[in-house]
């Protein structure tokens, strides 16, 4: 029996945040949401290999205000580690 995804509610937003942009890639979607702050963060929403949707519970990329630097955290065997480059 073939399961077919027919709606999906992403419930992300807080008050005051406002959907930028929806776009989709293969089969994961990306939301980009205007923080009340200004700032941008992009959620995705992958489909699992049951055709599950799966969000991504922290934002991977945030849009932030700054100098023109970027920071990175990245997961380690030993811990996360913050890169920043500029």
């Amino acid at each position: 029996m073939a399961i077919e995804l027919k709606k999906m509610t992403v419930k992300i937003l807080k008050e005051g945040d406002q959907v930028i942009n929806v776009w989709s890639d293969n089969s994961s979607y990306f939301i980009a949401v205007k923080q009340q702050s200004g700032e941008v963060c992009v959620y995705s929403v992958t489909l699992d290999e049951e055709k599950k949707p799966r969000l991504s519970r922290n934002s991977p990329l945030t849009v932030a205000f700054g100098e023109g630097e970027i920071e990175s955290i990245f997961s380690t065997e030993t811990g996360d580690v913050r890169v920043i480059t500029d």
